[in-house]
């Protein structure tokens, strides 16, 4: 490998692209999520440059999955409908598409598990993909030839309100997704958070009978922000019909003008935040590829709170991130992404497998585990595992479906490949009765 920052690929080109030699992509959907995402509230106008450019790699993400599936990797019809590309879509290196198949592959897994533990749940189960994009799952679920029926699926995803009318436009526009999806309707949600532009359609086949999509527009940071403690009010300050006012002065002479710029200066109460559809009572899996990274870890933390307190039965998660910051690949790993001005703050934070797993636990997912809650920690007590790219390849693949996929292209950087797919972690956790990802 050459020492030099741009000639080291990694793995947010499975998102993202190589080209001029950086790398990007980030799913960095929703918190500066992929694609054209808004800010949420509160968002300082500095940061605008560098959620253009986390939204910016939706379209490189796109290209790097539709180079898995061009080549053979990925079955995924709906990858070049998203990616909008055309048959001139740039191919990516082969240890790029080998990783877009093990990571794609392994999320795969966790899903089907989750859905089929909760087969039986009858108000349905729901999925949450935090900064979605042009993500294909939710398609490839509904489809009319998915191998397995997936009846009272809720499937959720939450993005930028620029990027959920981009998707809506597409399936609207698409005869093909058509087939899948019902006309999007558009939903009035969330404007008091700063979102918009959500909508929601129904599965079409009958075998995918109660079945929707949900597509929420709003910037994840406004998740964060609500979770956060309310600042406490003022002494003598009411919350009164019209809101926050100053309360009435002994003559009574607080004229409405001192009380409208009162209500301008003073902290406002928090309106409670609400995703549409989303049922606190049904059986819950998050999926979060490279999104929360780019969150202050704090903001992160807010975020799985606002989900391990508003779900209440069975929750599981899975998360894919970048680890292992301070050796040598990593060190330039860092330094290419900051060439594009991408920082991964959590990065900083969940260093290793044991940080991410810990960090699972400490949100609620596997506190129980080895107590005897069930087989590897499931059941009513949950567990945290994680698995490198690199060990999902050579523990999760089957011999003859490695023989398949090295078929496909020559991968020459054996070294390479490890070191970079050494990187990349896919990190789960659940929690509750009828689900247990200890796979």
């Amino acid at each position: 490998m050459s020492g030099t920052a741009p000639s080291i690929p990694n793995l947010l080109t499975l998102r993202g692209r190589i080209g001029g030699g950086g790398v990007t992509r980030g799913r960095y959907r929703g918190v500066i999520h992929r694609g054209g995402r808004g800010h949420g509230p509160g968002a300082p106008s500095a940061s605008a440059a560098h959620d253009a450019t986390i939204q910016g790699t939706d379209t490189d993400a796109a290209v790097s999955r539709l180079s898995a599936v061009h080549i053979g990797y990925l079955d995924d019809p709906y990858a070049e409908l998203l990616a909008q590309s055309g048959a001139g879509a740039a191919r990516r290196l082969p240890i790029i598409n080998r990783g877009s198949y093990a990571r794609t592959t392994a999320i795969d897994k966790l899903v089907d598990k989750f859905l089929d533990d909760t087969e039986s749940s009858p108000e349905g189960r729901q999925i949450v993909s935090l900064g979605a994009g042009t993500d294909t799952r939710s398609l490839r679920l509904f489809s009319p030839s998915a191998p397995t029926p997936r009846k009272r699926v809720i499937y959720h995803e939450i993005d930028f309100p620029a990027m959920c009318e981009k998707k809506q436009r597409i399936v609207r526009g698409t005869a093909q997704l058509r087939s899948i999806l019902s006309d999007p309707e558009s939903v009035e949600e969330l404007s008091q958070h700063g979102g918009g532009n959500s909508w929601h359609s129904k599965a079409v086949a009958e075998k995918h009978e109660g079945s929707e999509l949900w597509v929420h527009g709003l910037d994840l940071r406004a998740i964060a922000a609500s979770q956060q403690p309310q600042q406490p009010l003022p002494p003598g300050v009411p919350i009164g019909s019209r809101g926050l006012h100053a309360s009435p002065s002994a003559n009574d002479s607080t004229t409405q003008q001192d009380q409208q710029t009162e209500e301008t200066t003073q902290p406002q109460q928090k309106e409670p935040l609400t995703l549409t559809s989303l049922n606190p009572n049904l059986p819950t899996l998050i999926i979060s590829e490279c999104c929360l990274c780019y969150l202050p870890p704090s903001a992160a933390s807010s975020i799985l709170s606002f989900f391990t307190t508003t779900i209440h039965p069975s929750l599981g998660i899975v998360i894919y991130e970048p680890i292992k910051p301070d050796d040598a690949f990593g060190k330039m790993m860092v330094s290419n992404l900051a060439a594009r001005e991408i920082k991964m703050p959590t990065l900083e934070v969940y260093k290793e497998a044991e940080d991410q797993e810990r960090r699972l636990r400490e949100a609620g997912f596997g506190a129980d585990e080895g107590k005897g809650k069930g087989k590897g920690g499931g059941g009513g007590g949950g567990g945290a595992r994680s698995k490198t790219i690199e060990q999902i390849w050579e523990e999760w693949t089957s011999q003859e479906e490695k023989e398949r996929v090295d078929a496909l292209e020559g991968l020459d950087e054996v070294e390479e490949w490890k070191l970079l797919a050494g990187h990349y972690i896919v990190v789960w956790g659940w929690r509750g009765e009828g689900v247990d990802l200890g796979i």
